[in-house]
């Protein structure tokens, strides 16, 4: 190794990470790098720094969409400007510009939760990689691929009172799959790493990045001035990485560390592969009241029609959060003959119920589940074997109720247990159809509400109500969520749900929705409140892209909704200021200054006709339903008492 240079090693402290620092850290200051000694490249005069620059960033920008990148978020910079060079002149790849570093992560979030590929992000240095963090933190818990490249200033640099740096190699600690600090780009003699190299670990972040499963990676980019060629003619210089001098391809002498998986367990003992499907249908054949719980999941593509084929084969009631994939798959049927069911968080409020149902088996896929009667009740029903399938990279037991945790996928497993069914469907077993009859009891006392009420959960159902085959519908995290979970009727609508239901934040909520259509999921419609809305605001000005196919659904309650339904509403005069937060914002001068179409919707008929004319509109619009948080906490309760008298005449009936 040239003695100028050292390569130190870096390891993020959790399961599925590796870091790997291939720092330059030179011995003494860097003289000013002007031209190359060691010569010209195949013929080409001699590089400059810039021009060295560039060709650096092109080799990382190349290697990047050879790995099948095909989206890049850009927010301006200086430091970055190498890489943002390289970037335009790549091929085939969509780049997008953000004034916000937020929201270029969030829209990167948004791509690759509807794409199920990374897109980059490029920052400049300093604070700008910071405010990246909330989008890595989503993307971590929600494992959606996501590449960082942030530019750096020269490592001599920090921690001495240099402008605008900042220690950017391990800022998100263990959120990050993967991590590198690559080395400052040199043209003075030997180097200890080289772009082949460097193209290796830029290999290696994106398949960390794309898994399984997929998650956040963070590439750091450090340079030294000049950052640009001396023209814009030194962009011919700019040629792809793989054609380096000799001299700077010497290997690099680097250190990496990437633990492994939990695996999957059964008891106490290790189990993979078909080992795990035989141990759990012996589970299934002996269970009397199976139940399957499905949470929202990374894929709703591949794990919703498992979910519905397997609830079809053997008889299991599925429990199906509305970002399940399973509540609105193109493939449900009637309840008698696919049970998946949506009525629980009313319904399983009761202890009479909760008492009724108590499963013996209890499968659990996807994150926690948006109800929280839902999880009440798996705590309740601590007697049942509770198996939780999950290939995710973060346990899904908060509570700690599983006795048996199988790293797999769910999709997968499912399919394959329903396919080991053999003959026709089973036939409704007693079980299976006190959970129909209390589910359909359920949805008769919710639509008869529906249909004298205006308030939130109304707004939700004329929502799914508009949306055509094939459109996404993304749900902010709050009060639409739980009201999709609420009053969303399981039926084949043959739509995606999404959401950010990681980190479950309302911050980047905007960006998500129009990085989601980004990523091709188009028409989609976010049903989003107004503390959310105005979070994010920034986010509006992806819009410009009028090929994009956007409806935002305003849920504008003058603030903070969500906290009337929390005994926090009890705590006057504290409660309204600091809780309830209303702010008296007009939306409409939000719409003006972004150039979107602007409309109120006076009732849940008028909002149904709204969203389904602007899923037929290119652009991008915002519909606002005004509701008052009070009223609308009173009609939620008056949902959940309807619920319990219809489903307590029910079970009074089959008593007697």
């Amino acid at each position: 190794m040239h003695p100028c240079w050292t390569a130190s090693l870096g390891v993020a402290p959790r399961a599925n990470s590796a870091a790997i620092h291939l720092s330059s850290h030179l011995a003494s200051p860097a003289p000013h790098r002007s031209r190359c000694s060691g010569g010209s490249i195949h013929g080409l005069p001699p590089l400059t720094s810039g021009e060295f620059n560039l060709r650096w960033a092109r080799a990382i920008l190349d290697a990047l969409a050879e790995c099948g990148v095909e989206e890049v978020e850009i927010a301006p910079g200086s430091r970055s400007a190498p890489l943002v060079l390289a970037a335009q002149m790549l091929a085939g790849i969509g780049i997008r510009v953000h004034m916000d570093e937020r929201c270029a992560g969030f829209f990167a979030v948004g791509y690759g939760r509807s794409h199920l590929g990374p897109a980059a992000v490029i920052t400049t240095s300093g604070t700008a990689v910071a405010n990246l963090l909330p989008a890595v933190v989503e993307a971590d818990l929600s494992d959606v691929p996501l590449i960082v490249v942030s530019a750096d200033r020269p490592p001599e640099m920090r921690g001495a009172d240099a402008n605008q740096t900042i220690v950017q190699p391990g800022i998100f600690g263990e959120r990050v799959r993967f991590e590198a600090d690559l080395p400052l780009p040199s043209v003075h003699g030997l180097t200890a790493v080289g772009p082949r190299s460097v193209i290796e670990v830029v290999r290696r972040a994106a398949r960390h990045a794309m898994g399984p499963p997929g998650g956040p990676v963070h590439l750091n980019v450090p340079f030294d001035k000049p950052l640009e060629p001396e023209s814009p003619e030194g962009l011919e210089l700019g040629g792809g990485g793989e054609d380096v001098p000799p001299n700077l391809t010497a290997a690099a002498e680097a250190i990496e560390r990437d633990t492994g998986g939990a695996g999957a367990w059964e008891g106490g003992r290790r189990a993979r592969g078909r080992d795990q499907d035989t141990l759990l249908a012996h589970r299934l054949e002996t269970a009397r009241r199976p139940l399957l719980v499905a949470g929202p999941v990374t894929d709703p593509g591949l794990d919703g029609p498992a979910v519905v084929r397997f609830a079809t084969r053997t008889g299991a009631p599925a429990l199906a959060d509305p970002l399940s994939g399973a509540r609105f798959e193109r493939g449900l049927g009637d309840p008698a003959s696919a049970p998946v069911l949506g009525a629980y968080d009313h319904f399983l409020r009761d202890d009479e119920v909760l008492r009724r149902l108590h499963p013996d088996l209890v499968i659990r896929i996807g994150r926690t589940p948006t109800s929280g009667a839902l999880e009440r009740a798996l705590e309740r029903w601590n007697r049942a074997t509770q198996v939780v399938i999950d290939d995710g990279a973060h346990r899904k037991d908060y509570q700690g109720l599983a006795q048996h945790y199988l790293h797999a996928s769910a999709g997968r497993v499912l399919s394959r247990l329903a396919d080991s069914r053999d003959g026709d469907p089973p036939p409704h077993t007693a079980w299976t159809r006190e959970w129909t009859e209390i589910e359909a009891a359920a949805w008769s006392a919710i639509e008869d509400d529906l249909a004298d009420a205006d308030h939130e959960g109304a707004c939700a159902a004329a929502t799914l109500r508009a949306l055509p085959p094939g459109a996404t519908l993304f749900v902010s995290s709050s009060m639409p969520v739980r009201d999709v979970d609420g009053y969303g009727r399981p039926a084949p609508l043959d739509i995606q749900v999404l959401g950010n239901r990681g980190a479950s934040g309302i911050d980047g909520v905007v960006s998500s929705v129009m990085g989601c259509a980004g990523g091709g999921a188009g028409p989609v419609v976010a049903l989003i409140g107004d503390i959310a809305l105005y979070h994010d605001m920034n986010g509006l000005l992806a819009a410009r892209d009028r090929t994009l196919n956007v409806v935002f659904v305003l849920v504008d309650n003058d603030g903070g909704g969500i906290f009337h339904m929390l005994p926090i509403r009890d705590f006057e005069p504290a409660f309204t200021p600091y809780f309830a937060t209303p702010h008296g914002l007009d939306f409409r001068h939000a719409a003006k200054l972004y150039g979107l179409r602007f409309t109120d919707a006076a009732t849940p008929a008028e909002l149904e006709k709204a969203v389904a004319a602007g899923c037929r509109r290119a652009g991008t619009e915002i519909i606002r339903v005004r509701t008052d948080r009070e009223r609308n906490r009173e009609c939620h309760e008056r949902t959940r008492a309807r619920v319990a008298r219809r489903v307590h005449e029910l079970m009074n009936r089959e008593e007697t």
